[in-house]
């Protein structure tokens, strides 16, 4: 799934760990390159911090979370 697609409360693997989106923030395509987006998300398990800063076009995976 495109990055640019995922919205807060969406859950994504960064650094091979399910996390969970808290904040998102993109910007404009500018004179140096494509748009940019900022992720700052909280995994699923530990409840470690991670920020991912990379083009909106960029495809990771998403994880399907089932609660109980």
């Amino acid at each position: 799934m495109d990055l640019g697609s995922l919205k807060v409360g969406s859950y994504i693997v960064i650094d091979n760990e399910p996390c969970r989106i808290v904040a998102y923030d993109h910007s404009k395509p500018g004179k140096h390159g494509s748009a940019k987006a900022r992720v700052s998300a909280i995994s699923v398990f530990d409840g470690s911090k991670h920020t991912l800063v990379t083009k909106v076009f960029h495809t990771f995976l998403t994880e399907l979370i089932i609660t109980f």
